[in-house]
């Protein structure tokens, strides 16, 4: 491939996938499917290289290249002509005319990577999946400079097509090698919200946050972690993925009791996160019989997540056991800081222990916590009128040392404030300065002591295994 031809196709795929990474593919209700005539097989004659195997090939589609069957045009084809009208189509929804075009270059510039890329689109528009993958697949393990786009939009075909988990396994790979690409953050958080996935989802959105990706949407999913999750808007794309996303949608729409049912009687395995969001929903319902036959179940350890050391809390505390509460109750929360029934549980059992200043300092930071989720509802549901909501949050969040977030919501409420556009720009300039001296100064972690208010650990008993 020539370098004039190579920066060509890098372009190409740069450019299609930021566009298909911003916004979803369209994508019908009812797939297409696939009749014999509608393809056949050729072999892909490249070598995969170490690093590019280990995910193009492991638990992927098979990487041969899907040749559309042609009928043998009376004419001559000008490969290049075919490919751009394909293009055009294509940028105008015009799918069965770019597919004509499409086939037409491909037969006769099967080996073009550039018309294998637009191939590629075709299919996917189709809802043709398997083989679009494997078309971009060959692309990128024939000239590697392709290979993060095609990550890229492979994995949202993954996605479209159920394949979660190679969808995730793409999406961190390109992490990996450039762990800055905000799209990609917003796409394997979503993802990992279908699943119901929220602390690994928060990790991403923090980052998000933190390199100054302002999204309402966002910024709301940080401010319940653990506890009340907002409800997912509805949309084809935010549809609940397996048992632990059906649960946490329940949770959302406030059906504890269908959460619990929908992960005690789901077919197959609970995961360690699926184990754990019972654990904590059988703590809130107090059902210490059913808490204590999950913890039989249950290994505790320090790999475990918020939920898991809530659940493990909460039955110490039924127990009467509350240094080992304190202990469990501040691993939960130095895990999830936005967890205000954790902090509430914390004072209880600081209490019970006659500790009562590290009680009342728990529970004045639960409040705090309480009202930034209770604006964060008000600002969800608002249309408008949001400017002095947002500028309360900025304040709370600051008192709480989430900093990333305070500097997010004050570019929302700047936005908001109503002041002449010149006027905004500059107030959002110098949050974006704050920011970068923020992440220069790595200011934006938290201190673990003042996440537990000040509490020792090592005054408490250790009982991770």
């Amino acid at each position: 491939m020539s370098d004039r031809h190579r920066r060509t196709l890098r372009r190409s795929l740069t450019l299609f996938a930021i566009a298909a990474m911003s916004s979803q593919i369209s994508c019908d209700a009812r797939l297409e499917p696939n009749s014999p005539s509608d393809s056949t097989e050729i072999h892909s004659e490249v070598q995969q290289t170490e690093s590019t195997a280990e995910v193009f090939s492991d638990d992927g589609p098979d990487l041969s290249v899907p040749r559309p069957d042609f009928v043998e045009p009376a004419m001559s084809v000008d490969v290049t002509a075919s490919r751009e009208l394909a293009e055009q189509a294509l940028a105008d929804g015009r799918i069965e005319e770019a597919y004509d075009h499409a086939r037409a270059a491909y037969r006769h510039g099967a080996d073009d990577p550039l018309v294998m890329f637009v191939m590629a689109r075709v299919l996917g528009e189709r809802h043709r999946f398997e083989e679009a993958i494997a078309i971009l697949d060959s692309v990128a393990l024939r000239d590697p400079q392709a290979r993060l786009p095609t990550l890229g939009q492979t994995a949202q075909w993954m996605v479209l097509k159920g394949d979660w988990n190679q969808a995730e396994k793409r999406y961190k790979a390109i992490l990996d090698e450039v762990p800055g690409i905000a799209m990609v953050h917003e796409e394997i958080a979503q993802l990992y919200l279908r699943q119901g996935r929220r602390h690994d989802a928060a990790s991403h959105i923090r980052q998000l946050c933190q390199s100054g990706t302002v999204k309402e949407h966002w910024m709301l999913e940080l401010l319940s972690i653990s506890d009340d999750p907002f409800p997912m808007n509805g949309s084809e794309e935010d549809e609940p993925i397996g048992p632990l996303g059906m649960a946490q949608n329940l949770i959302a729409q406030g059906s504890r009791d269908g959460a619990i049912k929908t992960l005690i009687n789901h077919p197959r395995k609970l995961s360690d996160a699926d184990r754990s969001l019972l654990g904590r929903l059988l703590a809130l319902e107090e059902d210490q019989e059913a808490l204590t036959q999950w913890s039989e179940e249950m290994v505790l350890t320090n790999e475990s997540n918020a939920d898991a050391w809530f659940a493990t809390a909460s039955l110490h505390q039924m127990r009467g056991e509350h240094a080992k509460a304190v202990t469990c109750f501040c691993e939960a929360i130095l895990r999830d800081a936005t967890d205000d029934v954790g902090y509430q549980r914390l004072s209880h059992s600081l209490q019970e222990l006659a500790m009562d200043v590290a009680a009342k300092r728990v529970l004045e930071r639960a409040k705090l916590i309480h009202r930034t989720k209770m604006i964060g509802d008000q600002i969800r549901q608002s249309a408008d009128g949001k400017y002095k909501p947002v500028v309360e949050l900025v304040g709370l969040l600051e008192q709480l040392h989430r900093r990333d977030e305070s500097l997010a919501w004050n570019s929302i409420a700047v936005a908001n404030s109503g002041r002449p556009k010149n006027e905004v720009q500059q107030a959002i300039l110098e949050i974006n300065e704050q920011r970068l001296r923020h992440l220069e100064s790595e200011s934006f972690e938290i201190d673990p002591s003042f996440v537990i208010c000040g509490l020792d650990l090592n005054d408490f008993p250790n009982v991770a295994d």
